[in-house]
């Protein structure tokens, strides 16, 4: 294991604190993250470092969840445009 990889006793006790429901959020956030990178060929930086993230994303989540909005492709919204008039013609 390398100092890349290299994940302190603090980040551990942090995750083990977690729910097995916030687990699994933290792994798929990590997952998404190092597949980015490697698709992109980014480097992964600090592994402790993304965990910590992570966890951080899951928690601000829970807290303030994204507002969703029904879609419905059949009704446009009401739009209004004003008329463009010129000073001279005021």
């Amino acid at each position: 294991m390398n100092a890349l990889h290299k994940v302190s006793d603090q980040t551990i006790r942090m995750l083990n604190n977690l729910s097995a429901e916030q687990r699994a959020k933290v792994d798929q956030v990590v997952r998404t993250h190092v597949r980015a990178c490697l698709r992109n060929g980014s480097p992964l930086e600090s592994f402790d470092r993304l965990l910590i993230e992570a966890v951080e994303v899951v928690k601000l989540e829970e807290r303030v969840p994204e507002t969703r909005y029904d879609f419905v492709p059949t009704v446009e919204p009401f739009r209004h445009y004003e008329q463009y008039t010129s000073p001279r013609e005021l």
